[in-house]
C-alpha cells in the first residue's frame, strides 16, 4: 500500500535501523518511542525529580534523537541505546541546572549521578 511497510514487521528490526529508515518514514520512529519510553522516564525522573519536568525532557530527548539521527555513527562496543541515553542524560542534567538556577529545585538528586553533575557542572560555567 503505498509503498509502506508493515509495521508489525519493522518492530523486529533492531535499533539503528529503524533511526535511519525512521528518516525516509517517519512513523518508524514510533517504534523507538516505544521501546525507551518508560525506561527514559524512569531514567529522566531521577535526575529532575518532578514527573512533569522528567515528561519534558524525555519528549526533548526524543526530539533531539529524530532530528540528530543523521549524525548517528554505529561504533564497535556501543548500541543505539547508549547513544540515545547519552541525549537523555544530557538533556536531563541541562534541564536540572536551568531548574536549580532558577530557584525552582534545590540540590537534592539521587547520589548515583551527583558525581556527573559535579563533572558537568564543572565544565558548563555554573559555579
Amino acid at each position: 500500500m503505498l509503498g509502506f511497510r508493515a509495521t508489525n514487521e519493522a518492530r523486529e528490526w533492531d535499533d539503528e535501523r529503524i533511526l535511519a529508515e525512521s528518516q525516509s518514514s517517519p512513523w518508524l520512529f514510533s517504534i523507538l518511542v516505544e521501546r525507551y519510553e518508560e525506561p527514559f522516564l524512569r531514567k529522566a525522573r531521577g535526575i529532575v525529580r518532578d514527573p512533569r519536568d522528567a515528561e519534558e525532557v524525555v519528549q526533548d530527548a526524543f526530539t533531539k534523537i529524530y532530528v540528530h539521527a543523521k549524525k548517528y555513527q554505529p561504533q564497535s562496543g556501543a548500541k543505539f541505546s547508549s547513544w540515545a541515553y547519552r541525549i537523555l542524560m544530557n538533556t536531563a542534567f541541562t534541564r536540572y541546572q536551568k531548574l536549580v538556577k532558577e530557584g525552582q529545585r534545590y540540590l537534592a538528586m539521587d547520589p548515583e549521578y551527583e558525581h556527573r553533575y559535579g563533572e558537568m557542572k564543572e565544565h558548563s560555567g555554573f559555579a
